[in-house]
């Protein structure tokens, strides 16, 4: 715990106050009167500590003996108690949900715990369901109400849909397109979001709240090791083949092309969690998947990367080392919110361009198209360890 940042020691007529101002004067907290040992304790909760932390520092400023201290540690909890009435003692602790309904959730090779409402739980998620396990990667917890704080902080991105706000211990997530969504609490280890909502919930809040709870999951597959390829996927000779390019330029398209010609099984239909697993790449399903409707719960070695380009004939074109790197990084659409965020997709992506096959396909829209992919696909596996037809 310690002081909330909108408050200040201020003396009034020799008298020491905490007044708001800034944002606690926007939500309209009030101030109070406190005496000297009040003003002390204020000064040592510029950082964050704890009440035994607190008590041990008052009986030393004090030189209290050991009878004196059961007096001196109600004082402390009165104090305290009194600064949590205010709004002025902030503790970083998870709010409490006010309607509790759990259900535990496997994406990505990841645990998320949804804490909420029935009516809230989006319906993406039902293939996703598991018990309950050892271990909560990320716990996801639905408010139905508006935020009794606000916190504000510095603002690292803005668009029109999502604002991102750096607020100490944690990431403030903003969503000035939802009318209901009024914002996200992150906290910057990924093991807690609280998103704060207004009623009614029905299905088109519960849309948009599937589409946000995406930013905060991101966050955590990045921090296990995790990144997210906007790309189609397919099955093939075991392995899954992802297809990436900007929007119109045929990756569900060609996926199709050898669904059709092939009937290979298709995976995802716009989104793919890259992982590793025992010095192996691979991929893990996910509900996020665009509005193809098409997603896998499953896991799959991973056997390359397409990168497409419409072009008037199908070509392949070999990529330099650094042209295959740049490019998958491009795609992904993990956060980069920081620099230090950055270089965690290069480096990710710096590991994958020396295990996986990654190549420019120049292509049209027709069934050769995947024809010509496959032969290629099928000549490159034939040069790996046990990779002959």
């Amino acid at each position: 715990m310690k002081r909330n940042k909108c408050f200040l020691l201020r003396e009034i007529g020799q008298v020491p106050y905490l007044l708001p101002f800034g944002q606690a004067i926007a939500d309209q907290q009030r101030g109070c009167r406190i005496n000297e040992t009040g003003a002390y304790l204020w000064r040592l909760l510029e950082r964050d500590t704890t009440p035994e932390e607190l008590l041990e520092a008052l009986a030393a400023h004090y030189d209290a003996s050991r009878e004196d201290l059961p007096g001196l540690k109600k004082d402390l909890e009165e104090f305290l108690s009194t600064l949590r009435y205010f709004g002025i003692l902030v503790e970083d602790g998870p709010a409490s949900v006010d309607a509790p309904f759990v259900r535990y959730l496997r994406a990505g090779g990841l645990n998320l715990k949804f804490v909420g409402m029935p009516v809230t739980l989006p319906e993406q998620f039902d293939g996703f369901g598991c018990g309950e396990p050892s271990h909560v990667h990320q716990a996801i917890c639905i408010h139905p109400r508006r935020p009794r704080r606000h916190i504000n902080g510095e603002l690292l991105i803005r668009n029109e849909e999502f604002a991102l706000i750096d607020a100490d211990s944690q990431y403030l997530l903003l969503f000035p397109s939802s009318s209901q969504i009024l914002e996200a609490r992150l906290l910057k280890d990924g093991s807690r979001v609280d998103f704060y909502c207004i009623p009614p919930f029905a299905e088109r809040f519960r849309e948009e709240l599937f589409h946000a709870i995406r930013i905060p999951f991101l966050y955590l597959a990045q921090q296990h090791d995790r990144v997210i390829l906007h790309s189609a996927s397919l099955l093939y000779r075991g392995k899954a083949w992802l297809f990436s390019g900007p929007s119109g330029t045929g990756k569900s398209t060609h996926t199709n092309l050898w669904h059709e010609r092939f009937q290979t099984p298709l995976l995802n239909g716009d989104l793919n969690l890259l992982a590793w697993e025992e010095g192996q790449p691979l991929i893990q399903g996910i509900p996020w998947c665009g509005t193809s409707g098409i997603c896998d719960t499953g896991t799959h070695p991973l056997g390359g990367i397409v990168l497409l380009k419409q072009a008037s004939d199908n070509h392949l074109r070999e990529l330099s080392a650094d042209e295959r790197r740049l490019m998958v990084l491009q795609r992904l659409i993990s956060p980069a919110w920081t620099a230090e965020q950055h270089d965690r997709n290069l480096h990710f992506v710096e590991r994958l361009a020396d295990a996986i096959y990654i190549t420019r396909f120049h292509c049209t829209k027709e069934i050769s198209a995947a024809e010509i992919m496959r032969g290629a696909i099928d000549g490159y596996l034939e040069t790996q360890p046990g990779g002959s037809l």
